[in-house]
């Protein structure tokens, strides 16, 4: 994960085809329940507006983000999954009926998946990106972006060209679980 962009732009039409390629992520039931939020230029600025005061912007730990040219949001609608869940071929399972009835809310998963394809594709492309959390900003991000009520926030990914000093992150000093630690 990179957390420190230079300011150059990716190429015309980059960011929209690594988009296409999450279109084809596995998704539950084949449920198009996902949409993306593709920020560049002066939406960018809204984001960061939206998201850091003045205050928080002078102390943020990472300034080098806010150089990132680019930033997806992927979006997940559960309500979706619901409705293709009461179709008849997958009726017989009852997850058309609540949200509840999901032990696993397969919206986050697919969306998760998604971004991981959006990730993989930038890295791909020699890019640096980040995947990071929107936490209590969802509602004015929905706001500012006319984004329907309906849909939930996975997350922002940004994408860009890394610049060449990075600083890692504290989490890193954390270490890895063995693979054998891993397995059952």
């Amino acid at each position: 994960m990179v957390r420190n962009f230079t300011k150059e732009r990716l190429l015309p039409d980059q960011a929209r085809g690594f988009i296409n390629l999450a279109r084809s992520s596995p998704r539950a039931g084949n449920t198009e329940g996902i949409r993306y939020s593709l920020l560049e230029n002066k939406n960018i600025d809204i984001y960061w507006e939206t998201t850091l005061g003045e205050n928080e912007k002078e102390s943020f730990p990472w300034p080098g983000l806010l150089n990132a040219p680019t930033l997806i949001i992927v979006w997940v609608n559960p309500n979706s999954y619901l409705q293709r869940y009461a179709e008849d071929d997958k009726k017989r399972t009852g997850l058309g009926a609540d949200v509840k009835n999901w032990s696993t809310p397969y919206w986050w998963v697919d969306g998760g998946m998604a971004a991981m394809s959006i990730l993989i594709a930038a890295e791909s492309d020699n890019l640096g990106s980040l995947f990071f959390g929107i936490f209590s900003h969802e509602d004015a991000l929905k706001e500012k972006y006319s984004i329907p009520e309906e849909y939930r926030a996975v997350g922002t990914i940004a994408i860009g060209h890394p610049a060449k000093n990075q600083r890692a992150s504290k989490s890193t000093l954390r270490g890895r679980a063995s693979l054998d630690e891993l397995i059952f």
